[in-house]
């Protein structure tokens, strides 16, 4: 996937804000007394990730998205660290790609946050629907998808998906039915009500997928 990626001229820029939003999402959480486990920087490999996410009832990502409307979004893929077998290891070269997606084990898991760029879009399959990342995490086993439609402002979305995820720890500390089309709701509203998001751009491209 890597090969493939930078043979075709792809370059990724360091994201600001997506250290920042898994620390502000950890706060919440852990604000509430709900345990997480976090995978940062040098720690957020392909490898480690695969190994993280059975069992999870939440699972979040914040980093590049990459779609591939050319070949059915074979090689779309969410972009994490690359392992130290990289160059040789297609199952840590640091691409969990849509075909490598559908593999994993996500029985039990209520939410994906994908917070990242086209993660809810990609090729259209008559009969079929979108072959986006949101739909691999669906077929693998998630109940309901945080998506993005389109991309994504780094320092908003790193905001937006914060207030989101308060906005569930509380619910769930407080022993509330958790409402998560509500919640992201909300987390839009807030995104909106700041001048500089204002465009429709930084707060519509954020939607769920599956049941509020």
């Amino acid at each position: 996937m890597r090969n493939e990626f930078r043979t075709a001229g792809g370059s990724l820029t360091p994201l600001q804000f997506a250290g920042q939003e898994s620390q502000w999402i950890v706060g919440a959480f852990g604000k509430q007394g709900v345990a997480v486990g976090t995978l940062l920087r040098a720690d957020a490999t392909e490898a480690n990730a695969r190994a993280n996410l059975p069992g999870r009832r939440i699972v979040h990502f914040a980093c590049h998205g990459i779609v591939d409307a050319a070949h059915g979004n074979l090689f779309g893929a969410l972009a994490l660290t690359p392992g130290l077998r990289a160059a040789t290891d297609p199952a840590d070269d640091g691409f969990l790609s849509l075909p490598e997606i559908y593999e994993q084990d996500l029985a039990g898991c209520e939410l994906a946050i994908l917070s990242a760029c086209h993660t809810n879009y990609g090729p259209q399959l008559k009969g079929e629907g979108t072959w986006a990342l949101s739909r691999g995490f669906l077929v693998a086993g998630a109940r309901r998808v945080v998506a993005s439609n389109w991309l994504v402002d780094d320092e908003a979305a790193a905001s937006a998906m914060s207030y989101f995820c308060s906005g569930l720890a509380k619910q769930e500390r407080g022993g509330q039915l958790v409402r998560y089309a509500e919640s992201l709701r909300n987390a839009r509203r807030w995104v909106r009500q700041q001048e500089k998001w204002k465009s429709p751009f930084y707060w519509g491209t954020f939607v769920m997928v599956g049941p509020g």
